[in-house]
């Protein structure tokens, strides 16, 4: 995913206004790189405003209990005695917590920020991030690093904290700096220059009771990485929205997760379905081989079941014997499970194409229940037509046939 980086300095103050930009292939390389309004910016997949030094003071702050909904308005009133303008001028937005219990605070001047942005997009610019400039400040264990131009810099004191330096020379050190050593004790400053520095400009500083480390590699805000818990000055009512690309590398695992699953349920009902498709015509087969072993093999078979049933019941009632499907073998089976149920009366019976309708009086509904129970255990296959359940009686309408 391209990305494109906008510096951001003291130095603008509308969308005419010039600003370095860079602009960063999928690697992270920088592909092209230059000067110029946001209108004659290269379009990127993302972009990104690095926000100079100058412009954002961070503060570590004990803070109470504030309420989420609260942060927006009651954050800039926890820095009100280190602003030097109006509480209502500034935009606060919270940190990483430290160890001491504190949280950084970020502060910029609301009305340039909501100008930026608007400014942006106007030119079709969407800012996803928009980082404060020694946030990007790799800082070592024990360290703190200095970007230095020879007579100004920035510090990172680490967790993203940092801020800008004050005047300084090769021998004497910024004021902002010197109040921060008398604060905390660092190992070492790790001082580099930044890219666009001439070589003979590069003086290093040796200020006297610092112990100074050089960073050979120079510092450049086009190609520096951007931690994940960088702050985002985008917070609250300035916060980007939220879009498909940011979510997708997370949403992806569970995506694919589910599609491999629904991939896995819809092959194990296909094969069910082919097992069980398989299993049926192979029994159909078996049905309409013994039909045809029984009464011909010329003899057409439709649904062998039922043919089976009728041929055998015209064989019986040529032999002068009843039928399990014929009326007074199906009565009597219904009838001696009805009386084995107090209460419970035949209100009519109807017979047809071996099939008898009955029309019964039950005395509950667990007595219903069970003379289902019954029919199906003897054999009977029981057709429900109608029930209509009055609370203390149950009538019911069936029809019944032989398995």
């Amino acid at each position: 995913m391209s990305q494109l980086r906008i510096y951001w300095t003291t130095e603008w103050q509308d969308a005419a206004s010039a600003c370095a930009w860079a602009l960063l292939d999928e690697r992270g390389a920088v592909r092209e790189s230059g000067t110029g309004n946001l209108a004659s910016m290269p379009r990127a997949d993302e972009c990104i405003a690095i926000v100079a030094a100058e412009l954002v003071l961070c503060v570590p702050v004990a803070l109470p209990k504030i309420k989420a909904r609260q942060l927006e308005t009651a954050l800039p009133f926890a820095l009100e005695e280190f602003l030097l303008g109006e509480v209502a001028d500034s935009f606060v937005i919270p940190g990483s917590k430290l160890g001491n219990g504190e949280t950084l605070l970020y502060s910029i001047n609301r009305e340039r920020l909501r100008r930026f942005i608007q400014a942006c997009e106007s030119v079709s610019i969407r800012l996803r991030r928009a980082i404060p400039e020694y946030a990007l400040l790799p800082v070592r264990d024990g360290e703190w690093s200095v970007v230095w131009d020879g007579q100004n810099g920035m510090l990172a004191t680490g967790h993203q904290a940092g801020g800008v330096l004050g005047r300084g020379s090769e021998q004497q050190p910024p004021a902002a700096l010197m109040l921060r050593l008398n604060s905390a004790k660092p190992s070492a400053l790790r001082v580099c220059f930044k890219a666009n520095i001439p070589a003979d400009l590069r003086v290093w500083p040796q200020w006297e009771g610092v112990q100074i480390n050089h960073e050979e590699r120079d510092w450049d805000w086009r190609n520096a990485s951007i931690a994940v818990d960088a702050p985002n000055l985008l917070w609250g009512k300035f916060a980007a929205p939220a879009r498909l690309q940011e979510w997708w590398p997370k949403l992806r695992p569970a995506l694919v997760l589910v599609l491999i699953l629904v991939l896995i349920e819809a092959l194990g009902s296909n094969l069910e379905w082919w097992s069980l498709a398989r299993e049926k015509q192979q029994i159909q087969h078996s049905m309409d081989s013994v039909y045809q072993e029984t009464f011909g093999a010329s003899a057409m078979v439709v649904d062998a079941p039922l043919q089976m049933r009728r041929s055998l019941a015209r064989a019986r009632h040529a032999a002068g014997v009843n039928d399990d499907g014929d009326f007074l073998p199906l009565l009597d089976r219904f009838a001696t499970e009805m009386n084995a149920l107090p209460g419970s009366k035949v209100n009519g019976v109807r017979y047809a194409d071996g099939q008898l309708d009955v029309e019964a009086h039950l005395a509950s509904a667990s007595a219903w229940e069970t003379l289902q129970r019954r029919l199906s255990e003897q054999g009977l296959r029981a057709q429900v037509i109608d029930v209509r359940d009055s609370g203390s009686a149950v009538d019911v309408r069936l029809r019944l046939g032989a398995i």
